[in-house]
């Protein structure tokens, strides 16, 4: 079994209002991968985002590791 992992970029602002899903095209060998996977693209991401962009939005990140079957 593999796994792949879907990340969502959030706003806290009003509620949740999150952006469609990203699923990352590469399959992870085991959960422990795929959660190191998506904490280590969501550090990115906010990176990418910036601090205030982040702070004045209230950015969340949510992401899923989704089993797969593979032959």
């Amino acid at each position: 079994m593999k796994f792949i992992l879907m990340i969502w970029v959030c706003s806290f602002l009003d509620g949740k209002a999150c952006l469609p899903p990203v699923e990352y095209p590469k399959y992870q060998n085991s959960w422990y991968e795929c959660h190191r996977l998506a904490q280590k693209e969501s550090l990115t991401l906010m990176s990418k985002m910036g601090y205030k962009y982040v702070n004045d939005n209230k950015i969340g990140i949510k992401y899923y590791c989704k089993s797969v079957e593979t032959i």
